[in-house]
């Protein structure tokens, strides 16, 4: 709402400046009543449309003067102001064609400027709305890569308590495989040793029992040259003594007219064939115990050769034995290798694995700038 009482000295001060010969504008009268431009510029535009109402152009009826003027000069001065008041009418006319043909202008300029300020206000709008979108999207895929920045951490952790175990795994493999080495080495040592000793045992008793069995050989030999000849002597002695019996047999049958003088002779041949088969029988005794005794010593013999079938068996068993237990060594030492193989593969798979992990943080990082 405008105020009057700046209206009205809008209104005079405009007034006096077009009475000066000058043209009023709204900085001039700002300046004159020392208040801005922005508070002037209706007053101005309601001082230019009530201008025609206000100044009347017709002419102006004065009282003479007491002292009378010339015909002349008043025709002239009519004129003069005839002339000025059709050229000020003009002036205005065509001002005021200027101020409609502008106001039109402006209008459709301002029209124009509105409708191109609601598209550029729409088009705006609609970028916002995607940048709203965009800004939703890249909050969302920001949520996502921190929620995977955070599910990689805990991988990460997860993954480095996990090669933190495998290590410990590891180490503690590498030294229990250390641990079998050394026992394995010592085991192989006294293994080697025993089995030393007992080869050096077994080659003493063989070589001791070789001796026995030499010497019971040599006795068995011995033993059948003297029942050899023992039982030659027998045999010849029985030979002898049938030729002996079969002559006094025949003796006998020749003298059967003497067996009566002869039953003395008879007695004491029947006394001297008892002693003889007593002596028969003794030597029979004896060979019997002969042959027992080789026996025996057939049977010492045996006895032996199976001990050492038995020290040969005991030592082949002992060497398969060693040999097993080598082999299973062996298989267990294998095992740890394999063992430890597997765990550096693992390691190592773990070691790419956190590689890649990390690759993939920084890049998610460089994304993320």
């Amino acid at each position: 709402m405008i105020d009057e009482v700046l209206k009205d000295q809008v209104f005079r001060a405009a007034d006096t400046l077009l009475m000066s010969g000058q043209s009023p504008s709204a900085a001039m009268v700002a300046e004159r009543l020392e208040v801005g431009v922005g508070a002037v510029d209706p007053c101005m535009a309601l001082w230019w449309q009530s201008l025609s109402g206000r100044i009347s152009f017709a002419p102006v009826v004065e009282t003479a003067p007491d002292v009378p003027m010339p015909d002349t000069l008043s025709g002239a001065f009519q004129r003069i102001w005839q002339q000025a008041v059709q050229e000020a009418t003009a002036a205005l006319a065509l001002e005021k064609r200027h101020a409609e043909y502008g106001a039109e202008a402006e209008r459709r300029v301002s029209e124009d400027a509105l409708k191109q300020s609601h598209d550029h206000y729409l088009e705006l709008e609609a970028r916002f709305r995607e940048q709203g979108l965009k800004l939703e999207r890249a909050i969302n895929a920001t949520r996502t890569a921190e929620a995977e920045v955070a599910l990689l951490k805990n991988n990460l952790g997860t993954e480095a308590a996990r090669l933190a175990k495998e290590e410990a795994r590891r180490s503690h493999a590498e030294q229990e495989l250390e641990q079998l080495r050394k026992t394995h080495e010592d085991t192989k040592r006294g293994f080697d040793q025993r089995v030393k000793e007992e080869q050096r045992q077994n080659l003493e008793a063989l070589s001791k029992a070789d001796a026995d069995v030499r010497f019971h050989r040599s006795s068995l030999e011995k033993l059948r040259d003297e029942f050899g000849k023992k039982e030659a002597m027998l045999s010849r002695d029985i030979t002898e003594l049938h030729s002996q019996v079969a002559k006094r047999d025949s003796r006998l049958e020749t003298q059967k007219s003497h067996i009566q003088g002869l039953e003395d002779d008879l007695k004491q041949l029947q006394q001297e064939s008892t002693v003889q088969s007593r002596e028969l029988a003794k030597v029979n005794a004896a060979l019997l115990s002969e042959q027992n005794r080789a026996k025996r010593l057939e049977d010492q013999v045996k006895k032996l050769e199976a001990d050492l079938k038995q020290q040969a068996q005991r030592q082949l068993s002992t060497a398969s034995e060693a040999t097993r237990r080598e082999n299973a060594l062996r298989v267990q030492l294998q095992a740890k290798e394999e063992e430890l193989l597997r765990a550096n593969a693992k390691v190592i798979s773990l070691e790419k694995r956190l590689i890649t992990q990390d690759d993939e943080l920084k890049r998610v990082s460089a994304r993320q700038m």
